[in-house]
């Protein structure tokens, strides 16, 4: 419980350099924020305490920030840690589904697989909907599929499976 956790997400970086980057820059905008956290606090504490933990790894992100986590990228050697790692990013509004580079709409888009990625993908033949994908270990994945479908079927009655959810 005492084992330290960090959910990472992509925070635009444009508006936060100095000088902003230029009007109709197309490249990479973002870099990473990290909000870290005891399990023990996400466990025993309540949503506020999640939502502080991002909002401040998000204020962070400064143009020192920026130009230091660039350096960082440069330097070859320096070795990051992902364990106890969770990195969440929204691609569903990016209008990847609709990018024609001339051979039409793409029948699927989405990213490698990664055990600590967590992305919110489009779903190309519904604008209202979208596809969340995350690996999950094996063990996990029939305790989360149960715990959909009796959330999904609104059924709230407990039983042994239950307080699993």
């Amino acid at each position: 419980m005492t084992m330290l956790v960090k959910l990472l997400f992509s925070v635009n970086m444009r508006k936060r350099l100095t000088p902003e980057l230029p009007q109709g820059y197309y490249g990479n905008g973002f870099v990473l924020a990290c909000a870290e956290s005891k399990v023990q606090d996400l466990v025993n504490g309540n949503i506020y305490h999640a939502v502080k933990s991002i909002q401040e790894a998000k204020s962070r992100i400064t143009d020192e920030y920026v130009r230091s986590t660039i350096d960082l990228l440069e330097d070859k050697t320096v070795k990051t840690d992902v364990s106890c790692s969770l990195v969440i990013s929204q691609w569903a509004k990016l209008g990847l589904e609709e990018l024609d580079l001339g051979g039409g709409k793409p029948m699927y888009m989405g990213p490698l697989t990664s055990d600590i990625y967590c992305l919110f993908l489009p779903v190309a033949s519904d604008n209202d909907a979208i596809r969340v994908q995350m690996s999950l270990p094996e063990e996990v994945v029939k305790r989360l599929e149960y715990c959909m479908v009796k959330f999904l079927d609104g059924k709230d009655n407990e039983d042994e499976n239950s307080r699993a959810c």
